[in-house]
């Protein structure tokens, strides 16, 4: 439903759908990061400059449980900064 609900989005929309989707994940997994001892964040680091999926899956599942809330969290904070800005 929603990838169908994206499909018929003009361009201009859909790229500043997914530059929100980016924005939203990287400041998840940055948040994430912070809560990390010093040994997870050297493990994180390599695994996410490497291009091995399986892994970078895995790490998120194993050390990042909480990730989804963290994501719901970031989505929140950034609709009420979007919702604070004034309409132009």
């Amino acid at each position: 439903m929603q990838q169908k609900i994206l499909n018929n989005l003009p361009p201009e929309i859909k790229s500043t759908v997914s530059q929100l989707h980016d924005t939203i994940l990287k400041r998840s997994l940055m948040r994430a990061y912070k809560n990390l001892d010093n040994e997870k964040k050297a493990m994180m680091a390599e695994i996410f400059n490497s291009n091995d999926d399986e892994q970078k899956s895995d790490f998120l599942h194993n050390y990042l449980g909480d990730l989804q809330d963290i994501i719901t969290k970031e989505t929140k904070k950034i609709t009420e900064e979007i919702k604070k800005e004034p309409i132009s």
